[in-house]
This record gives C-alpha cells, sequence and structure tokens, in this order.
C-alpha cells in the first residue's frame, strides 16, 4: 500500500482475514504522514504489517520471488501523487509475471494516462469508488427500485426518484437512473436538488442531449429513451422552498441522499422519512455514510415509540474496501463475460468506456429479468421473434439514455473523442442490420 489511512488499512484487514499467509506491506508510513494516529499504526501492528518509511516507488519489490503475485494498492490522498506512483510502478515492474496494480482515483487525468501508457505484463485497473459504490448498490438493491414503483395508468408502473445532494456520488446516481430505469411497463421521473446555484447549468453541460427539450419530458415516442428529470439549483433541505417543492412531486418512490457529510446525511434522511411518513407515503431511502461503526449502529434504527425508519445507509469502509469488492468482485466478472462477446480482455480492463458500459450492461441485464420481461432470462437463440423485438427495442433504449447521460450527442459520423453518436436516434429509424446488433 502506497500510504496508511483509514481506507487502506480496512482493505488490508479484508485480505489478511481470507489469506493469514499474505504478508502486508504500508510505505510512506511516518514521511507523508507524520500526523498519522496512533491507532492506525498499532492497527497495521497487529496486523503484522511491515511499515517502511520509504515511498513505494523507491523500495525494490524485485526481490521477491518472480512466482509470488504481487499487488500494489495506490490509495493516497494526493491524486497527483498517486499517478506518478503508478507510471513509476508501472515501468519498473512491467516485464514481471503476476503482478497487479490497483489504483484508486475518480481523476480524468488518471484515466487518460492510464488509458494511454504501456502496461507490459500487469494488470493495471482504476479504481473509481463513487462509480463503484452505485454501480455496486443498483446490481445488489436495484431491484427494490422496481418493487417499490406504483401503478400509474393500466400499463405503467411509476418509479418517481429524489436525489438529494449533486457532489460526486449525488451526480453519479443522477447520471445512472435514466437508464438503469429504463424498463418496458416502467415511467420514470427524477427530481435532483442541490445547494449550489449553478446545478441545473452543470449538470446539463455535462450531459446536453439528455436534458434537452426533444428528449427530456417526451414520454409519446415507444422506440426512445423515456424519462423527465428536473434539477433545483439553489435548494437547501434546511429550507421551506426545498419543503413546498417536494410537495408537488407526484408519489415519490426512491430517494438518494448524498450531502457529503455523515451527520447532514443521517440528518436528511431522518427528516424525509418523518416528512412522508405525514403524507402516507413509503417509498426506499439510500444514504450514504462513510463511517462503518455508525452504519452498524443505525442499522435497524427505530423511534422511541419502536417505529423503525428504514433507511438503507451505503457505502461505509468496511463493505466498500474488502478483497470480494475491489479484487473479486462479482459484477465485475459478469460484465467480462459480457464484453468478451465481442472484445478483448484486455480492452475490458484498459479502456474505462469498454469497463462502464460493460457494467452497466450487466446491470441492467440483471433487471430485466427480475422484472419478468418476457424473453429475458433466455438465450438469444431461444427467443420467439416477439421477444426478441421487445428486449432489441428496450436495450436500445437504455443504451440511448447510457450514452447520453455519459454526454454523448447524436451526430452522422462517431467519433468518440467528440462524444457523438449516429446510433443516438430512436430504435425504429435505425436499419435492420443495426437493430439485431441490440440482442442481449
Amino acid at each position: 500500500f502506497s500510504e496508511l489511512n483509514e481506507q487502506s488499512l480496512e482493505l488490508a484487514r479484508s485480505l489478511k482475514r481470507n489469506n493469514k499467509k499474505r504478508i502486508i506491506v504500508f510505505t510512506d508510513v511516518f514521511v507523508k504522514n507524520e500526523e498519522t494516529s496512533y491507532e492506525l499504526t498499532e492497527s497495521a501492528r497487529e496486523l503484522g504489517a511491515i511499515n517502511f518509511k520509504k515511498d513505494i516507488t523507491l523500495i525494490n519489490f524485485g526481490v521477491h520471488s518472480k512466482q509470488k503475485p504481487i499487488t500494489f494498492f495506490i490509495t493516497g490522498e494526493d491524486d497527483d501523487e498517486n499517478i506518478k506512483q503508478t507510471l513509476t510502478l508501472i515501468a519498473k515492474y512491467n516485464d514481471r509475471e503476476s503482478t497487479s496494480l490497483y489504483v484508486f482515483s475518480t481523476s480524468i487525468n488518471s484515466e487518460l494516462l492510464l488509458n494511454t501508457t504501456p502496461k507490459g505484463k500487469m494488470k493495471v485497473r482504476r479504481v473509481n469508488m463513487v462509480k463503484s459504490l452505485i454501480s455496486r448498490n443498483l446490481y445488489d438493491d436495484g431491484a427494490k427500485i422496481f418493487e417499490n414503483a406504483v401503478a400509474y395508468d393500466k400499463d405503467e408502473k411509476l418509479i418517481s426518484a429524489v436525489v438529494v445532494g449533486l457532489g460526486k456520488h449525488g451526480t453519479e446516481m443522477a447520471r445512472t437512473l435514466p437508464w438503469f430505469c429504463q424498463m418496458t411497463g416502467y415511467r420514470f421521473v427524477m427530481n435532483a436538488f442541490d445547494q449550489d446555484k449553478k446545478a441545473d447549468s452543470c449538470f446539463r453541460a455535462s450531459c446536453p442531449e439528455l436534458m434537452d427539450q426533444e428528449h427530456n419530458g417526451n414520454f409519446n415516442n415507444k422506440f426512445e429513451a423515456r424519462y423527465q428529470i428536473d434539477v433545483h439549483s439553489k435548494m437547501d433541505i434546511e429550507t421551506e422552498e426545498f419543503w413546498n417543492t417536494m410537495k408537488q412531486i407526484e408519489r415519490v418512490t426512491y430517494v438518494f441522499v448524498a450531502l457529503g457529510d455523515d451527520e447532514k446525511n443521517i440528518s436528511a434522511a431522518v427528516r424525509l422519512r418523518s416528512w412522508f411518513e405525514k403524507r402516507g407515503l413509503h417509498p426506499q431511502i439510500d444514504a450514504i455514510v462513510y463511517n462503518s461503526d455508525k452504519k452498524e449502529a443505525l442499522t435497524e434504527i427505530t423511534n422511541y415509540s419502536g417505529q423503525p425508519y428504514d433507511i438503507n445507509f451505503i457505502g461505509d469502509m468496511h463493505s466498500s474496501y474488502s478483497e470480494e469488492v475491489i479484487l473479486h468482485s462479482e459484477i465485475e466478472e459478469i460484465a467480462l463475460q459480457r464484453h468478451l462477446k465481442w472484445g478483448k480482455e484486455e480492452e475490458f480492463w484498459k479502456y474505462e468506456y469498454n469497463y462502464r458500459s460493460s457494467i452497466a450492461s450487466a446491470i441492467h441485464k440483471k433487471m430485466r429479468i427480475i422484472c419478468g420481461i418476457p424473453g429475458a432470462e433466455k438465450l438469444i437463440k431461444d427467443r420467439t421473434e416477439e421477444e426478441k423485438k421487445v428486449l432489441r427495442n428496450l436495450e436500445h433504449s437504455r443504451w440511448n439514455a447510457y450514452m447520453r447521460a455519459d454526454g454523448f450527442t447524436c451526430s452522422k459520423v462517431r467519433n468518440n473523442l467528440a462524444k457523438t453518436h449516429p446510433s443516438l436516434i430512436p430504435f425504429d429509424k435505425l436499419p435492420k442490420k443495426e437493430q439485431e446488433k441490440d440482442d442481449d
């Protein structure tokens, strides 16, 4: 590990629990982290970890047997330093077998540099914990969003989502729900709130075609992604304006709270639950809580009358920084198998676009089966022509929403750098050959 902090310690504990023979090494313990707490260093010693003062790039790990696997974790808080260490380690050990490197970063700099850097024999992966949490939560528990949908008309159920806070987690969820909730028989509406006066403008700038008048709020075209998104700027949950706006939202069924602070998230989630209870509503509420002890203490909390608040607290370090999540993710394995239908494994790990789009596809595939979409559980060759037609249309609608949420717009020419794609059109406008590509 490049640094001893709460996150790296939590992951180290998980690795050691699963294999006591593993040797844990923390580097730069007493240089960058001069204020590292006594508790952290003592916890590292209890693991039997080796603590180095040197930077991770200055230690000679080449003395190990070449048959023994080495895994590097770049976990520092300084993103520029993380990138520098990552590139140095790749250059130093790219010809070594059984060598993996995980760099924890959400920056575009790390994505671009890792896309273009030759990695040799090393397995290198950028871990974006924000995207990972949202994907994992929806893969594991996203079925509840569809289960909690309410009757809208004879043909559809309504999913009405509220996102409180448009920081990294809130924005990621707000950009994910539109494609996640593309499902035959469901209508999706989302209201997102943030204190920033430019929240709406920033969100529109990041995904312009998702939010334009042609697509946002258009439920008439059955061959297109169908959704309605409203972003409310200058909205503080502490103000009357927020609650007055909430009153105008029709039958909320799902709430995601991400205000950037555990206490604020807990307080907001509790207030929202009480507010909905007064109105006879019981939406699913997910709230971010980083502290594992707090999450455990809050599990199944009730008021003084024994009434459960029924709030799902997610994102704590114990759940997020584990071997199962970081190294052996079920959703990653399924996504990889889907990617291999058309691409090579190295391209799955190398390019963020391939990785993220395959993850999204795997998540939606699971939801279709759970929602009982006819033919979703069958192999393509075993589906009826009607099932193929319905599923192709659904997949293209999901893909349209996914691409627009990623910032892509329609153009006659495909240009990934410009984020333009000619297939961002209604399903019935695609050539038949292109329609058949949407078999999933």
